[in-house]
C-alpha cells in the first residue's frame, strides 16, 4: 500500500469526519458486518427489518408488553427485559415514557434506540374477535429487481457443448405479498429469480426459481402460535437447531443468549434454513409445547459411491442458485423430512425446557472421504436431543444447553449474564462440543459457523464510566480438538476486541475499534501430505463518526486499517475510507457515499454495510484497489392512490452503484468475470401499502 496514497486520502477522510445516518444504526451494522466476515454470505432473512418496520408504523405499547414483544424489537438485552418486566409487575403500568429511564440497567442510549418503536398509554388487551383479524390489517406488496449493468463471462454462451453458462437472464426479480393484523395473523407468499437463472422457459417453465407460501397466527385460546407453510424454528441456544437470525461475537458484548420464539414465520428469498409443513404452540399458564412436521426438498451435491450403484449426497446447496446446467441439476434432488418439538415450563425467574428434533432423507449423506470429514454425518437420518434453562437471581441471569446426538455424542453452552452496578455489565460463556457430535440448521454460540469440534471460554464487559462514553471488550479463547477443512491438526485461536464510543449529544458520535485475533491454519506453501501449521496475526483498527448537520442531513465517515502478520513472511494490509451523505427532505429521502480500498490480497479484504433498498442488504467485500459510490434513493407517494374506506400509500426506491479497478483488465472471476476496470449495478423497488 502506498503511503502517499494513504496520507492523501486520511486528509480527505479527516475534513470530513462527523458521521452517519440515523437510517442504519452503527451497533447494526457491526453486527452485519461480522456476521458477513464469519460466513463470507449475504444474509438474506429481513425479518429483523420487517419487524422494525411494523413497529415504526405501530409503536409497541409497554404496559402491555410480554417478553416475546419486547425481544421482537432486537434491542434490549436479557437483563434488561427481566428488568423492565420485574419494573412494571412491582409499581403498575408506566405513566410516561421518561419513567423508563429509572428500569435498573436501561442507559440512555438504549432508551434512544427504543424510542422510534414504543410508545406508552393504557394497558389494552391485543386479543380481537377472530373474524376481525381477517379484515382489519395491512397489506404489502413488494417487488424488487436488479441487475449488473456489464455483461459477464457466464452470459456468453460457449462454443463448446460441455461449457458452464448461465441459462437464465442477468436480472434479479423479488416479489412479497404480505398480510398482517397487529402481528396476530399474517399471510404471504414470495417469488424470487436470482440473476443467471431462467424465468418461465427452460427448466423454469412456471417462473421463479423459488416460491415460498406462509401463515401464521398468534394468541388464539390455547394456541399461543400456529403456522402453516414456511417458518423456522428455534431451540434452547441453538446447539441442536436455530433458524432465526442472529449474531455471535460482535461489540454487543452481552448479547450472547439466544432468544426467539419456537415459531416464526419464514417470509425471506433464502431458499435454505427453514421447514414447511405445519408446526403449532400450545400453553397453559406456565406450561408450552410445541411441536413441527416438515417435508420439503433440499438442493444437494450428488455423487455415485463406491460401487456405482446408488447416489449419495456430499453436501448440501445452500447458494439457492440454479443457473448453470450443473446447478439445475443439484436442483431439489433430495426429500428431507423432518420433526420435533418441545415442552418448557417458565415463570418470572425460571426457564426450563426439553427439545427433540428427527431428520430423515431420501438419499444417504456422506461428505468426501478427507481426514477432517473423519466424523462427519453419514446415512439418512439424524436425530437430536437437548435440555436448556434459564435462571434470573437479583442481578445476575444464567442459560445454557446439553445435547446429546442419536450417537451419544455431546455439547453444551454455558453463560452468565451479570448486572454489577448502574454502569458495569458483564457476560462470560462456556462451550464444549463433541467433534463428532451432529446437528443440523443450528446455529450456537461458536467460533465455527456451525456447533461442532470446539471448546472455548469467552468474556466480555461493558462499562459506562462517564455520561456519554460507553467502552465494550471481549476476550475469547478456543481449540479445535480435531482437525478442520484447510487445517491440518488439532488447532487453537483467541480473539481479543475493545471498542469505545463517545456520544456528547444526541447529534454527534465518535466510535473508534480494535480487534486483535490468532487462529492457527495450514501453511499452504509446504509439499507434505499435511501441512505444518502457522498461528497470522490479525489486526483491525477502525474509527468513525456520525454527525447530525440538521434534521435533513447526517454525514458519515469512517477509516478501516487491517495488517496480517505471520512469522518470516512480510506484513499484508488492508485500507478503507468511506465517507456518506443522509438527505431527508420532505419530497425526497436517500444516501450517497464513495468509498476508497487498498487492500494487498484476499485475506485482507474488508467487509462495509452500505445503504441499500427497504428489506435489502448490501455488505460487499472489498479488496484490491479502487474506487467505489453508491446513489440510494427513496420517494413516498402519499396518498397517491384512495378510494373509499381503503388508505393506500406507494413508495418507490431507486440505487445506483459503481466499482471502479484502475489497472486492470478484468474485474470478477470464473463466470462473473466481466471485462475492463468497472462493475456497475442498478437496483429498483416499489412497495405498494393498504389497509
Amino acid at each position: 500500500m502506498k503511503p502517499a496514497f494513504i496520507f492523501l486520502v486520511y486528509l480527505f477522510f479527516y475534513t470530513s469526519t462527523k458521521a452517519q445516518s440515523n437510517v442504519t444504526p452503527p451497533y447494526r451494522a457491526e453486527q452485519m458486518e461480522a456476521t458477513a466476515e464469519r460466513t463470507e454470505t449475504i444474509p438474506k432473512d429481513d425479518t429483523y427489518d420487517l419487524d422494525l418496520d411494523y413497529f415504526s408504523r405501530h409503536p409497541l405499547n409497554m404496559n402491555s408488553a410480554d417478553e416475546e414483544e419486547l425481544y421482537r424489537l432486537h434491542i434490549l438485552e436479557v437483563l434488561q427485559v427481566k428488568n423492565f418486566i420485574s419494573y412494571r409487575k412491582l409499581l403498575g403500568p408506566l405513566i410516561s415514557i421518561h419513567e423508563l429511564q429509572a428500569v435498573p440497567g436501561w442507559d440512555l442510549e438504549t432508551i434512544h434506540r427504543l424510542l422510534p418503536y414504543v410508545v406508552v398509554s393504557r394497558d389494552e388487551s391485543i386479543y380481537s374477535a377472530f373474524r376481525h383479524r381477517w379484515s382489519g390489517g395491512e397489506s404489502d406488496i413488494l417487488i424488487r429487481t436488479s441487475r449488473v449493468i456489464e455483461k459477464s463471462k457466464g452470459y456468453e454462451r460457449p462454443l463448446d457443448t460441455g461449457a458452464s453458462y448461465y441459462e437464465g437472464s442477468p436480472q434479479n426479480i423479488f416479489i412479497r405479498y404480505t398480510y398482517n393484523y397487529k402481528q396476530l395473523l399474517a399471510f404471504g407468499f414470495t417469488g424470487e429469480k436470482d440473476a443467471g437463472e431462467p424465468f418461465f422457459r427452460g427448466a423454469q417453465k412456471y417462473g421463479f426459481d423459488f416460491y415460498s407460501f406462509h401463515f401464521f397466527m398468534r394468541q388464539t385460546g390455547l394456541i399461543r402460535a400456529l403456522a402453516i407453510g414456511d417458518f423456522t424454528v428455534n431451540m434452547g441456544q441453538g446447539l441442536i437447531q436455530w433458524q432465526a437470525f442472529s449474531f455471535t461475537k460482535t461489540s454487543q458484548v452481552i448479547s450472547i443468549k439466544r432468544e426467539s420464539e419456537f415459531l416464526t414465520p419464514y417470509h425471506s428469498a433464502g431458499e435454505f434454513n427453514f421447514h414447511r409443513g405445519l408446526g403449532i404452540s400450545l400453553q397453559k399458564r406456565n406450561w408450552e409445547t410445541s411441536f413441527f412436521i416438515s417435508a420439503q426438498k433440499i438442493s444437494t451435491n450428488l455423487v455415485t459411491d463406491t460401487a456405482g450403484r446408488e447416489d449419495l449426497f456430499s453436501s448440501f446447496e445452500n447458494s439457492g442458485y440454479h443457473r448453470t446446467p450443473s446447478e439445475i441439476a443439484d436442483r431439489n434432488n433430495c426429500l428431507q423430512f423432518s420433526t420435533g418439538g418441545n415442552i418448557r415450563y417458565t415463570n418470572r425467574r425460571l426457564l426450563i425446557g426439553i427439545n427433540w428434533i428427527q431428520f430423515h432423507f431420501s438419499r444417504p449423506f456422506q461428505k468426501n472421504d478427507e481426514p477432517y470429514n473423519l466424523y462427519s454425518l453419514k446415512g439418512t437420518s439424524l436425530g437430536d436431543y437437548s435440555f436448556d434453562y434459564g435462571y434470573t437471581i437479583r442481578n445476575m441471569h444464567l442459560f445454557g444447553e446439553f445435547a446429546l446426538d442419536q450417537w451419544k455424542q455431546f455439547a453444551m453452552v454455558q453463560g452468565v449474564l451479570m448486572s454489577l452496578s448502574e454502569n458495569i455489565s458483564m457476560s462470560f460463556l462456556y462451550r464444549n462440543i463433541s467433534s463428532a457430535f451432529h446437528s443440523l440448521y443450528a446455529n450456537a454460540f461458536t467460533e465455527n459457523t456451525t456447533p461442532v469440534n470446539e471448546k472455548g471460554f469467552y468474556s466480555g464487559i461493558s462499562i459506562r464510566p462517564i455520561a456519554g462514553l460507553q467502552i465494550d471488550a471481549y476476550c475469547d479463547n478456543y481449540i479445535f480438538p480435531w482437525l478442520k477443512y484447510q487445517v491440518d491438526g488439532p488447532s487453537a485461536g483467541r480473539d481479543y476486541f475493545i471498542q469505545a464510543g463517545f456520544q456528547q449529544n444526541k447529534f454527534w458520535r465518535l466510535t473508534t475499534l480494535y480487534k486483535n485475533e490468532m487462529k492457527m491454519e495450514d501453511v499452504t506453501n509446504s509439499l507434505a501430505a499435511t501441512h505444518e501449521l502457522a498461528t497470522p496475526v490479525k489486526q483491525r483498527w477502525r474509527i468513525e463518526t456520525d454527525y447530525s448537520l440538521n434534521r435533513s442531513v447526517n454525514i458519515v465517515s469512517r477509516m478501516e486499517f487491517l495488517w496480517i502478520n505471520l512469522k518470516g513472511e512480510q506484513t499484508r494490509h488492508g485500507f478503507q475510507g468511506m465517507v456518506g451523505f443522509a438527505i431527508k427532505k420532505s419530497w425526497i429521502d436517500g444516501n450517497i457515499a464513495a468509498m476508497v480500498f487498498d487492500t494487498d490480497d484476499y485475506d485482507t479484504r474488508i467487509y462495509t454495510y452500505e445503504p441499500d433498498l427497504l428489506y435489502n442488504y448490501s455488505l460487499p467485500s472489498y479488496y484490491g484497489r479502487g474506487f467505489h459510490y453508491l446513489i440510494n434513493l427513496h420517494k413516498d407517494f402519499r396518498h397517491l392512490i384512495s378510494g373509499g374506506n381503503l388508505h393506500f400509500r406507494i413508495s418507490g426506491w431507486l440505487k445506483w452503484e459503481q466499482t471502479y479497478y484502475p489497472g486492470v483488465t478484468s474485474t470478477g472471476t470464473g463466470l462473473d468475470e466481466i471485462s475492463g476496470t468497472h462493475k456497475s449495478e442498478i437496483k429498483a423497488q416499489i412497495l405498494l401499502h393498504w389497509n
